[in-house]
């Protein structure tokens, strides 16, 4: 991981649960989710903070990536969504970012 890349992470390991934001039911550790499909080359900008809850739990995305979509509906009903709304909370939080 180069530095651009590292900081990145670090930005978006500070938010808090992109689904839960929106959403409640979070529960467990906080970690970062590669949004990704199949099991190709994963890039460090395409990432997610997630809970435990909606990460692997019973209603998390690795329980059921279609029942995920369907329960949470990200922006164009696709994992792809989770990436526009951790964007959204970057923005909102860039303020208490800079600080």
């Amino acid at each position: 991981m180069n530095e651009t890349e590292r900081f990145h992470v670090n930005q978006v390991a500070r938010l808090r649960c992109c689904v839960g934001i929106r959403f409640s039911g979070c529960e467990g550790k906080e970690d970062v989710h590669h949004v990704a499909e199949g099991s190709g080359r994963r890039s460090w900008f395409a990432i997610a903070k997630l809970c435990e809850a909606h990460h692997v739990g019973p209603i998390g995305l690795h329980s059921g990536t279609k029942a995920f979509i369907r329960r949470f509906r990200p922006p164009g009903d696709s994992e792809y969504g989770l990436l526009v709304w951790t964007n959204e909370d970057l923005a909102k939080a860039g303020d208490a970012f800079s600080s």
